[in-house]
């Protein structure tokens, strides 16, 4: 059963620059929106979770450093010989040496953190208090002496190490300076023998744990708590300090406060340990505000679409409009110019590139109406070439039957020099006119320069000496007719015949592989310098006419597989190489 012909299906510009725009404009927007709705809350929450781990590993490495610094200064001072003594004495006179230099030994090791930290040096009996700020009252062990007293690091570690730092965070308070003491550093003072006499405590401010940290303002909520003693204190809010039960976030660990990263409904936590220390450091995000940020970008992409496909839809038909009359009325000017009307001429039009394509066709109609005069004109002188070839034919003979004349009286009258001039003159003048093949074998040239040479030679006699070698290999090379003889008769006339003396000229051709080499050599008065073209087209313009004919049509035959060279030294000579392939 034979099948019907398929319609092609053809789309308005308007459906199709509608249908464009809609893929340029609403289908990345749908694409991007879907991806966010379905993919948005996870790889929010991986993003939170990634940047509240960085954070707080952060944060907790400068904690853990400024903790340090303050660890170590508690440290020099506690085991400083001086502090030791005073102790030891149990007694400091305010206005005695030893007392301005334990002073100067507290400020030089608290230097530059004064404002950060206060130290206090207590004896076991109270008598001796040292602070670089006001002395606290907390610290004072003849009255605060009762392990009750949370505010009091000293009685709430009595059972602690009396040789290690004791980091503690259960006592926050307002320091007498009015900073708040989020910190405290408590180090036993002791001789060798380990005899205890007294504290060193070292007070740390809010200031020089919070400076540093949370400098992205992306944490809502910052906790700083004790693994053993289950109390915390926010870093951010500072008012907020207490046991685990007092920050719901901690109590939803149950116990797990090693390195982690958990969400718990909208809130993204993250626990990093401190180390060195019993403390860790507990950072919190809050996914509410990026959640209403992703609501308010998929919110602005509806909208975005819902603009795009009016803004598609109103682009769409006024460049349809704008596109489809300058082509219809371009259209109907080439139906015109088919229909054989070249009087037909495209109107102005407004936008540029039609005007250029309304240009082009009004440029064609003009190229065809004188391409039309042109074959006329041709068409007219093809006859004229041809009634004057036919007249020309007649002219030949005439030339050959004169030479024929000659040639039959010189031979009567024994000039021998007469009859082998003419003969050789014949078979120049016949190849010359020779139009039915345009192509001659090298053994065919190299007859013909041959026959020039002979001329040549009795002309001139034993003044002119002539070398010729051509390899066997390339004598059925064939090749464009007329490379060779202008060349060599180039070299006699203009090289030779103005020297004084003898004169040597050489025509060499070999073949290497698939290529043919010819050289033609001559040591005559050679070009003065830059009377040569550097580029052999330029030959076209000058008097180099034979050069260049024999030049142009080597190129015409072999293009770039040739190469011709014209070299000369004024003097000395000219040499002119040149190379084709063989297989040609």
């Amino acid at each position: 059963m034979e099948k019907m012909p398929r319609k092609n299906k053809r789309k308005s510009l308007f459906t199709k620059l509608f249908s464009n725009f809609m893929v340029v404009l609403i289908i990345p927007l749908g694409l991007f929106a879907s991806y966010y709705t379905l993919n948005g809350d996870r790889n929010q929450a991986r993003y939170l979770k990634g940047q509240t781990s960085t954070i707080v590993k952060s944060d907790a490495d400068t904690l853990s450093s400024v903790i340090e610094a303050y660890r170590h200064k508690a440290y020099l001072l506690s085991t400083d010989p001086l502090v030791i003594s005073i102790l030891q004495e149990d007694s400091l006179d305010a206005n005695s040496p030893s007392s301005r230099k334990l002073y100067q030994l507290l400020f030089d090791v608290m230097k530059g953190d004064t404002y950060l930290a206060s130290t206090h040096i207590i004896s076991n009996s109270g008598k001796v208090r040292v602070s670089t700020h006001e002395f606290p009252e907390v610290y004072d062990l003849r009255y605060q002496g009762n392990d009750w007293d949370l505010g009091n690091v000293i009685t709430q570690n009595e059972k602690a190490s009396p040789t290690a730092s004791t980091i503690s965070i259960t006592s926050p308070r307002v320091a007498e300076t009015g900073r708040l003491v989020i910190a405290s550093i408590l180090r036993r003072v002791y001789d060798r023998e380990g005899t205890v006499y007294g504290y060193l405590v070292v007070d740390i401010y809010s200031d020089a744990l919070t400076a540093d940290i949370n400098k992205s303002l992306l944490l809502g909520e910052e906790l700083l708590f004790d693994t053993s003693h289950y109390y915390a204190t926010s870093l951010i809010h500072s008012e907020k300090h207490g046991t685990f039960e007092q920050f719901p976030l901690l109590a939803e660990l149950k116990g797990n406060f090693s390195r982690n990263v958990s969400q718990f409904n909208d809130t993204i936590l993250a626990i990093e340990p401190i180390e060195g220390t019993s403390l860790s450091l507990a950072g919190s995000i809050s996914s509410v505000p990026f959640q209403q940020n992703l609501n308010q970008w998929l919110f602005a992409f509806g909208i975005m679409m819902g603009i795009g496909i009016v803004l598609a839809a109103f682009l769409s038909y006024f460049f349809s409009r704008t596109i489809a009359r300058p082509i219809g009325n371009l259209a109907l000017s080439m139906k015109a110019v088919e229909e054989g009307n070249l009087n037909t001429k495209g109107e102005d039009m407004a936008i540029l590139e039609f005007a250029q394509l309304d240009h082009s066709f009004n440029a064609m109609v003009l190229q065809i109406i004188s391409l039309l005069q042109i074959t006329r004109e041709e068409q007219a002188n093809l006859a004229e070439a041809e009634r004057q070839a036919l007249e020309s034919q007649m002219n030949p003979h005439f030339l050959f039957n004169t030479l024929n004349t000659i040639k039959a009286l010189a031979k009567l009258h024994g000039e021998e020099e007469i009859y082998t001039i003419t003969i050789k003159l014949g078979k120049l003048l016949r190849s010359t006119i020779d139009n039915h093949k345009s192509e001659c074998s090298l053994k065919e040239s190299m007859s013909l320069v041959d026959s020039y040479l002979t001329i040549q030679k009795i002309r001139f006699g034993d003044k002119l000496h002539v070398e010729t070698q051509i390899e066997e290999s390339c004598l059925e090379v064939m090749t464009p007719k007329l490379i060779i003889q202008p060349l060599v008769e180039n070299s006699i006339v203009h090289g030779l015949e103005p020297k004084a003396g003898e004169w040597n000229i050489s025509v060499k051709i070999r073949r290497e592989e698939s290529m043919v080499f010819l050289c033609i050599e001559d040591d005559g008065i050679g070009f003065p310098p830059g009377s040569l073209p550097t580029n052999l087209d330029d030959l076209a313009n000058s008097t180099h006419v034979g050069v260049y004919n024999v030049y142009r049509r080597l190129v015409l035959k072999y293009g770039k597989q040739m190469t011709f060279s014209l070299t000369s030294q004024e003097g000395l000579g000219t040499l002119v190489t040149m190379s084709f392939p063989a297989g040609q």
